[in-house]
This record gives structure tokens, sequence and C-alpha cells, in this order.
């Protein structure tokens, strides 16, 4: 009978994020987090919030946005994408569903431009792993669609 040596379990970090919110006046306030610049915060307009200042429906849906194109670079660098320029817009759907209001949907659209030596279907790829490997998306229930324009130059 062979015996087999068990494989070591691989741990995984955990990592916390820590930030501090102070009510100002009315319905607005402040964000910080330690060595970052603070943020003025407020309800959006349409909770009666003042205009002009990050909400959390802000944050929420750059949040999806920030994480998309993050671990696009981090899993393009690894393919040594030849990137020339991303960037991207992102709308999220706030419906009321059976009386509560919740993200339903969120469109996030890169415009990724790369020299002619890649395909297309190659930035694809790599813009499909960055969708299923973005842990603010996979931490969400809205669904997350990613409306990628590719150019190649």
């Amino acid at each position: 009978m062979e015996t087999t040596t068990p494989q070591p379990v691989k741990k995984f970090k955990s990592f916390t994020y820590r930030t501090s919110a102070e009510w100002k006046s009315e319905r607005q306030g402040f964000l910080s987090s330690d060595g970052k610049p603070t943020l003025d915060i407020s309800s959006p307009p349409e909770f009666k919030g003042i205009p002009g200042v990050w909400t959390p429906e802000d944050f929420f849906v750059a949040a999806v946005e920030i994480c998309t194109m993050s671990t696009f670079l981090s899993f393009g660098a690894r393919k040594t994408i030849p990137l020339k320029s991303y960037k991207s817009s992102a709308a999220g759907l706030l419906e009321n569903i059976d009386g509560k209001y919740r993200f339903t949907k969120i469109i996030v659209k890169p415009e990724i431009v790369v020299e002619q030596s890649w395909t297309k279907e190659q930035v694809e790829e790599i813009v499909h792993i960055a969708h299923d490997n973005c842990l603010i998306a996979n931490s969400m229930t809205a669904e997350i669609i990613i409306e990628p324009t590719i150019t190649l130059v």
C-alpha cells in the first residue's frame, strides 16, 4: 500500500480597511482614512443631500469601476499587455425592490487601447479574467456588466 504525504493547505492573507466618518451639518460630513485626503461626503440630492459632494452611491459604483481597472491592470501586467491607455465610465441603477432601495445593475464601460501586436480577442480575455477576479464585484449582489471598447493602434 502506497502512502501519500498530505499537501499543506494554502493560507490566504486577511486584510482590514478602516475609515472614519464625522458629521458636519445637515446631511453632510467628512470621510477620512489614515494617510489619505479627507473627503466631503453627503447623501445624494435625491435623498435630500448636498449637490456636488461624494455620496455612498458614488463610492459604490466607483468601487466596481476602480476594482475592474486595477484587476485588469494587474492581469494585463502579468501577460505583458502592450497597453497604451485605459479609461472607463460606470453607471449604477438604483431601484426600489420590495420597498427597499438597492443597486440592481452596474455597467462599466472601459475604453482600452493596445498596440497591434495583440488581438482584440486577447484583450477581451484579460477583461473577462479581470471581471471574474474583481473582489468588489464578487462581493456584491448587483448584476455587474462589463462593456469594453478595444482599439488596436
